[in-house]
């Protein structure tokens, strides 16, 4: 079940039926069947039977087989009233599902009922899923006072959907209402099963006693449950299976004294009713309570919380900046292109602005609030024109060609462009366009901007190399079309910086990215990202139009020629002297969560790896890589915001001020949020010593959410983080000082061990030989010594305390240095794992970790 959303938009009826018809699903019309031929004279049993296997076919479960044989009689009478009746059908429906109503049988619902007024005549669906959808649609009230109101409106929204659609059967209308109650965005959503119901189905409740004991495990709960419950919930089991149902009910209201599972209930069971007389509601309780144990398998420990599981009502989707397109946007410009008249238009008005219009301006107001304005505008000083008008950044749908051809334009364009330029086609541009092929974006320069053309092609020609190098991160030549003509029918290979220059060349030129129809990027909030992010990596090729200088842009993005080449996986392998296998699973956890900690012993190099990684991840750029490490003391305000005290100086006078500062994390994000298609890298240093809950506060749900915002409780500004920004923590499992990390921070990172490894160190021996030359044993000498060291700890202490193989990754190592590096790193660390037993320690000499004889002491010479 889905909670309505009062404040949503009315959705226009005409371009939503052409959807379905395009989509129609030629399913069968399960309309119920019912009844014999002859009500009044057929048996009570039978008719029983024949009622209870109407329920069974209409009902996603059924709760209550019993009230069949039980009230047949009065049935009966409701049955022939709701049939036979002389006021109007509404009237006699609601007498028989409003709860003390004439008519009304405690035990069966408004599903039962529903599908019975349909058994009887060809009426459209009613349930909570149709109201929503007329309710969308705008053809139904907000806020029906009764039962009766209610179906009569269904009804009257439905004859207004039948005068669009006469051909449309009452089924047919009522799924194709029922598809418009799940939209989220433009698309019309395909048939569901188990749609038209009043409460919760088997997939739901399974679903929910899956989800509790997850949460809880069964043996868990019975071992931690109080006696009193347990006592309580015994009593209601002995009362439910001896028919008092209502001291069950009383020692269940015990137990569970909180009402939230008896609000939920309706959801589950639609018979059940808090309007109902307590007997009555007991009775049904201990039914819906039998059916779950006995068919689903609940604990009887486990009702209250299977049943708000299962009877919370899903929410409605965040709102969306953008909505998408959908498939009838690109059969819409198909059909233009061949109907291109405006007696076809003035019939396909509302058609055009829902599928068309509406989601170009939507799509370019987010483009222009994420991207254009705070990045282009703001940080680069270009004033691009993001006005989302007719004639500004969007394209008319109107052709002024002076009666050649039709008189609307197949092809529909959004354009960012300098407002200091007289016209759009004067300048270079960053463009979206729309045409029944798809969806193109990117960088575009046409033939009339000759003034940024000239300049434009200077640049390539004299800093080819550095653009080209500038576009390569990211993959971007991989996947960007390099098209030229004025209708982009022309593709150019993009292998080499020739290849540049001589696409420069062409009149008219454009970089980007092509979607096809039926992409679904296209659908929904995930394309202006998609947009801005292709905008961003094409940002050197519009420096070079619109700037007389673009080196230090180059610069940035690519490097100066004469610097060390990227850091790649190569480079990675050869500073941490780890495998293309460990790497490959650790950017594959990367992508799934964008939060990693590395964890293990003191010595393993986590910090070290979490530096080259981050390194490895933005391409080595100056600026996006960020070190922090928490500490007992570190606060919510210096990591993300917080008030600070400034001294400022106003007429000769020092005053103090308390300006609300972005910390550590919220600086570093709005630099991310500034360059999106460059990674940026967080990096936190023992995270498990700081007081993690007050450090992140709000973030944890970011960390998993990160298309989501939250306002910030000192600026009450809206924050999110932005998906280009990766947190790499660090993590010593053996600091007795750091706190343990709860499971709602864990569920937010992946973690990967990093133990003590004799192989790494024995590849950095090898790449790293010690000095001694003499001695070609040494560096084996000093694996072994590793090895044997971590063998004698995992045999005594067990295996989470051992030596990091870094302590002996030490440059020019010899005797010496490896004595030193024993007496003052490794000796501590072995007196802390030995709980300062300095006894112990003669077991974890060098000598007899390697089996030799430790070397005899001299006696000192004394003079006679």
């Amino acid at each position: 079940m889905t909670k309505d959303c009062p404040h949503r938009r009315v959705l226009p009826l005409a371009p939503l039926l052409t959807q379905f018809r395009a989509t129609f699903d030629l399913r069968a019309d399960p309309s119920p069947v019912f009844l014999p031929a002859d009500l009044d004279h057929t048996p009570d049993a039978a008719l029983a039977d024949e009622l209870q296997r109407f329920a069974e076919r209409v009902l996603p479960v059924v709760f209550h087989p019993a009230v069949f044989r039980r009230e047949i009689g009065f049935l009966r009478h409701a049955l022939s009233h709701l049939f036979r009746g002389h006021d109007p059908l509404p009237e006699r429906l609601a007498r028989c599902v409003t709860p003390g109503e004439a008519y009304h049988v405690p035990g069966l619902g408004a599903g039962f009922w529903s599908a019975m007024v349909r058994a009887s005549a060809p009426l459209p669906v009613w349930c909570p899923a149709v109201e929503r959808g007329l309710r969308m649609l705008g053809l139904f009230p907000e806020n029906p006072r009764s039962v009766a109101e209610r179906f009569a409106a269904t009804l009257t929204g439905y004859e207004q959907i039948r005068v669009a659609a006469p051909d449309l059967t009452p089924f047919q209308v009522s799924d194709f209402v029922e598809r418009i109650s799940r939209m989220s965005g433009r698309v019309l959503p395909p048939s569901a099963n188990q749609a038209f119901t009043w409460s919760v189905g088997t997939d739901d409740i399974q679903r929910a006693l899956r989800t509790v004991r997850s949460q809880v495990p069964l043996k868990k709960r019975v071992r931690e449950t109080p006696a009193a419950t347990i006592a309580a919930m015994t009593h209601f089991q002995a009362e439910s299976l001896a028919g008092n149902h209502a001291a069950a009910f009383e020692a269940f209201h015990s137990a569970y004294p909180e009402h939230a599972w008896e609000s939920a209930l309706p959801l589950l069971d639609d018979a059940y009713s808090p309007a109902l007389p307590v007997p009555e509601r007991a009775r049904l309780w201990c039914a819906v309570a039998a059916v779950l144990r006995d068919t689903f398998r609940v604990h009887p420990l486990e009702l209250a919380e299977v049943v708000m599981l299962a009877g919370q009502p899903t929410s409605e989707p965040e709102p969306q900046d953008f909505l998408g397109f959908c498939s009838d946007t690109f059969a819409f410009l198909g059909e233009l292109t061949t109907a291109n008249t405006r007696v076809w238009m003035t019939t396909h008005r509302d058609r055009y602005q829902f599928v068309l219009r509406e989601p170009l301006v939507e799509l370019c107001e987010a483009v222009a609030e994420r991207y254009i304005r705070p990045v282009l505008n703001r940080e680069h000083g270009w004033d691009l024109e993001c006005d989302a008008k007719t004639g500004r950044a969007l394209t008319s749908i109107c052709k002024n060609d002076f009666g050649r051809g039709g008189p609307y334009q197949p092809v529909q364009w959004v354009t960012f462009y300098r407002r200091s330029r007289a016209n759009k086609r004067d300048d270079a541009q960053f463009f979206v366009r729309v045409a029944a092929d798809g969806v193109r974006y990117g960088f575009h320069l046409g033939r009339t901007a000759r003034e940024a053309g000239g300049q434009f092609r200077k640049a390539i020609q004299e800093h080819g190399e550095a653009v080209f190098r500038a576009l390569a991160p990211g993959h971007l030549l991989d996947g960007c079309h390099f098209w030229t003509g004025d209708d982009l029918a022309s593709e150019v290979v993009m292998k080499s910086p020739a290849d540049l220059r001589a696409w420069a060349t062409n009149k008219t030129i454009a970089a980007g990215i092509h979607r096809s129809p039926a992409d679904p990027v296209l659908r929904g909030d995930d394309l202006p990202g998609e947009v801005l992010l292709t905008f961003d990596r094409l940002l050197p090729l519009f420096a070079c139009a619109a700037e007389p200088d673009p080196r230090p842009l180059l610069m940035r993005r690519a490097g100066s020629p004469d610097s060390p080449p990227h850091y790649d996986p190569a480079s990675f392998h050869r500073e941490t002297f780890l495998s293309n296998v460990w790497l490959d699973r650790v950017l594959g956890l990367l992508r799934l969560k964008k939060q990693l900690v590395f964890q293990g012993v003191p010595g393993t190099g986590k910090t070290h790896v979490a530096r080259s990684l981050a390194r490895l991840l933005t391409h080595d750029r100056p600026g996006c890589v960020r070190l922090v490490q928490f500490h007992p003391a570190y606060s919510y305000e210096e990591f993300v915001e917080g008030i600070r005290v400034r001294n400022v100086e106003t007429d000769g006078r020092s005053e103090v001020t308390y300006p609300v500062e972005d910390g550590v994390l919220a600086a570093f994000a709005a630099q991310a949020a500034s360059r999106p298609s460059e990674p940026h890298v967080l990096i936190v240093d023992e995270l498990n010593r700081g007081n993690l809950p007050r450090i992140f506060g709000e973030l944890l749900f970011l960390l998993e959410y990160r298309d989501q915002a939250v306002t910030l409780p000192y600026s009450k500004r809206s924050f999110q983080l932005p998906e280009n920004l990766f947190v790499l923590a660090t993590m010593n499992q053996l600091d007795r000082s750091a706190v343990a990390l709860d499971q709602a921070l864990r569920r937010r990172f992946s973690f990967v061990d990093m133990p003590a490894d004799a192989a790494v160190l024995a590849r950095w021996l090898e790449e790293h030989p010690p000095t001694d030359s003499s001695d070609e044993t040494f560096g084996p000498r000093v694996v072994r010594l590793f090895e044997g060291l971590n063998d004698r700890l995992t045999r005594d202490l067990g295996p989470g305390k051992h030596v990091g193989h870094s302590f002996f990754m030490i440059p020019d190592l010899d005797r010496e240095k490896l004595s030193a590096v024993w007496d003052h790193h490794v000796r501590p660390l072995l007196l802390d794992y030995l709980g300062g037993r300095e006894e112990r320690l003669k077991d974890y000499t060098p000598e007899r970790l390697l089996g030799e004889r430790p070397p005899k002491k001299l006696k000192p010479t004394t003079n006679s």
